[in-house]
């Protein structure tokens, strides 16, 4: 299942590679602005109440952003056609206006625990600084772990609420703790690699192209269990799921492809 998740985002972002990288871009320049913002204000250009709106309306766009980088993914990974990729986005992000406040509630809470929160706890003397450092940490990669499926799923079950989102993206977390670390070990070395390459690869882009590459395939294993009536859905094969997903496409292309195409 690992070979062919890792196989699939690769050559179906290959496939797609202009986007991709289109989609990285709108991430950098959006940080860009934040970080804008933020210097504005430490150097007295933009007052307090100013560089917070402005930062904060730019965390907004950002998660409006990453939802239409969520649907890329999705359309990538369910073969779109070449400009196919954006198609339903704006339906899409106006009928998700509460998932994506949301996700920016989660990405602030994340942000001012990691720049804020943590250091300033981490100075604190005595048992207690220490100890909210840990709790303010706990609670950052709570969050991240457990909503690793919530945009993907937002995708492939957008009638769902946030609430029932949210309620299947805790499940999947829980329900499938190697997928989850496997994913969270990835999403590490994808972070550790674009810092030399200034979030253009693989960026956030390629991270959820990951999530949503394994919300399907764990979607479509729970979906074959009910509709076979098994309780438990260890008892469908991989292989099994796999076949549905055009597993041979995958696993006959070769990576020397990628730089000499039809070898």
């Amino acid at each position: 299942m690992y070979g062919f998740l890792f196989r699939k985002t690769v050559f179906d972002v290959w496939d797609h590679v202009i986007g991709f990288f289109l989609m990285n871009l709108g991430y950098v320049a959006l940080f860009a602005l934040e970080f804008l913002w933020w210097h504005l204000n430490s150097t007295e250009a933009l007052g307090f109440a100013a560089a917070g709106l402005l930062m904060l309306l730019t965390l907004v766009a950002i998660s409006a952003f990453t939802m239409l980088v969520n649907v890329f993914a999705h359309n990538v990974l369910t073969g779109a056609a070449k400009g196919q990729t954006l198609r339903g986005a704006g339906e899409f992000l106006r009928t998700h206006v509460g998932h994506i406040l949301l996700h920016a509630l989660i990405v602030m809470i994340v942000f001012v625990n990691a720049v804020f929160a943590i250091p300033f706890y981490m100075r604190m003397g005595g048992f207690a600084g220490p100890m909210f450092a840990f709790v303010a940490l706990f609670l950052s990669l709570f969050l991240i772990i457990h909503f690793k499926y919530y945009l993907p799923l937002c995708r492939i079950n957008p009638e769902a609420g946030v609430l029932d989102v949210i309620k299947y993206s805790f499940a999947y977390a829980l329900d499938n703790k190697g997928v989850t670390a496997v994913l969270m070990l990835r999403t590490l070395l994808d972070v550790a690699i674009s810092v030399p390459f200034f979030g253009v690869f693989p960026g956030f882009t390629g991270i959820l192209v990951s999530d949503t590459c394994a919300a399907m395939l764990l979607n479509k294993r729970y979906v074959m269990a009910e509709e076979q009536e098994k309780k438990d859905k260890t008892l469908i094969p991989w292989d099994s799921v796999l076949e549905t997903m055009n597993r041979k496409r995958y696993m006959n292309r070769r990576f020397v492809s990628l730089l000499f195409p039809g070898r």
